[in-house]
């Protein structure tokens, strides 16, 4: 098992399960768990629209720091919320996938799917339970390389689509869901954070790589 990193001031009044931070972004169980591997959908959105660090839930004013893998860093379009810096070298440390010491996306049915994400665990929330956005999503397959990319806060733009939701039975509705960013400063600095299997690098890199055209517009 993993040592237990150091948690960060910005995460001082974070829950913690196994000396680990309960990131703000992360589904939280009535029965007091969470599920480390599905996103709270309104708060996800909630980072995105108040540019808040997805693990402490603080507001980021300074730099914001992205993690991905090389085609996001090429083409400066990342799925998840940005961190601030003391979390970013926290999740560096914490997470197992970002620290390199998986080589494998789980691919195996998350907590959250199953009867313990069934009710919402905050009490009046008039969220109808945990209600996934991206169905049948689950990631599978070889990890890849992780990099953290430094950015000005605010030095994005948010990206969208309209989707059908399924609340509760019997009830469908439309809604804009936010699908991640695409950063529109060029990054302050980029560091080589994991190579799976080897584990934590954190290694600056010398260049900062160029974007990819756009292909995906017509």
């Amino acid at each position: 098992m993993a040592d237990v990193p150091p948690i960060p001031a910005s995460c001082a009044g974070r829950p913690t399960l196994g000396g680990f931070v309960v990131p703000f972004v992360n589904v939280r169980l009535r029965d007091g768990g969470a599920d480390f591997r599905s996103a709270d959908n309104q708060r996800y959105e909630l980072c995105w629209r108040k540019t808040l660090c997805q693990t402490c839930g603080n507001r980021i004013v300074g730099t914001a720091v992205f993690f991905g893998g090389p085609s996001q860093i090429l083409s400066r379009r990342f799925d998840e919320p940005h961190v601030c810096p003391p979390c970013a070298l926290y999740a560096s440390r914490a997470c197992p996938m970002v620290a390199g010491r998986m080589t494998e996306y789980a691919g195996r049915a998350r907590i959250a799917d199953g009867h313990r994400g069934k009710t919402c665990a905050v009490p009046g929330c008039g969220c109808s339970g945990w209600v996934e956005t991206v169905p049948g999503r689950i990631e599978a397959g070889p990890a890849h390389p992780w990099y953290a990319v430094y950015v000005r806060a605010g030095g994005w733009v948010v990206t969208g689509e309209q989707r059908t939701l399924n609340p509760t039975p019997g009830l469908t509705v439309q809604r804009l869901v936010l699908t991640g960013g695409m950063l529109t400063a060029e990054p302050g600095r980029i560091v080589h954070v994991s190579t799976p299997g080897e584990g934590r690098v954190w290694k600056p890199m010398p260049t900062v790589p160029a974007a990819e055209p756009d292909t995906c517009r017509r």
